[in-house]
């Protein structure tokens, strides 16, 4: 929003070429339109751990479903970046060893702490 809020202002009220107003318009749509795809993807996206295995879904139109075992998990990581926690959001990647090594990437969840020690205590 601030971009689209300097683009009304240097269109408006600035005497400066076009070109800038239309740069920060684009910039502005890019991250607005960024940040609602995220957003629409993790209403689409569910993660559940049960006693046997980790699992993630992705309902669009048709299921995708990955699962890893909880006996072939050997790593839980936690990322977060400055500004997930500023607003309370983590990653979580959940991985599998072994020659085919399997991968569940969990992104922008709400309390990733709780979810990662939750893995961790069922894994124990």
């Amino acid at each position: 929003m601030p971009l689209l809020i300097t683009t009304v202002y240097l269109l408006y009220f600035t005497n400066i070429p076009y070109v800038y107003p239309t740069i920060t318009f684009v910039l502005g749509l890019f991250t607005f339109s960024t940040g609602l795809h995220t957003y629409w993807t993790n209403t689409l996206t569910n993660y559940y751990v049960t006693n046997n295995r980790v699992i993630h879904e992705y309902r669009f139109i048709s299921l995708a479903r990955h699962e890893i075992p909880l006996s072939k998990i050997r790593g839980v990581q936690e990322r977060k970046s400055v500004t997930e926690s500023l607003v309370g959001l983590g990653n979580v990647r959940v991985a599998s060893g072994g020659g085919s090594s399997l991968e569940i990437r969990m992104r922008n969840m709400h309390d990733s702490e709780s979810f990662a020690d939750e893995i961790r205590n069922v894994m124990s």
